[in-house]
């Protein structure tokens, strides 16, 4: 399973990694080795990127994007 992938599955299960990544979407993003162009693509939502970067599979439905707007 990709890196891209294994967060994003931790996320839906790490209640205090999903807190840290409602404060700061791309600075945990970061933090858990995702690359620039992953963290672009989540932060854009382009769908079509997101299925390829997560092999092909449709994203799953944990997958959330938060703009905090301080």
């Amino acid at each position: 399973m990709s890196k891209f992938n294994q967060f994003f599955e931790k996320l839906g299960s790490d209640a205090k990694l999903l807190e840290e990544y409602k404060q700061d979407p791309q600075g945990v993003m970061q933090a858990n080795g995702l690359s620039d162009d992953e963290i672009q693509a989540v932060m854009s939502g382009d769908d079509n990127k997101l299925k390829s970067l997560s092999g092909g599979n449709s994203v799953k439905g944990f997958m959330v994007v938060f703009i905090n707007d301080k």
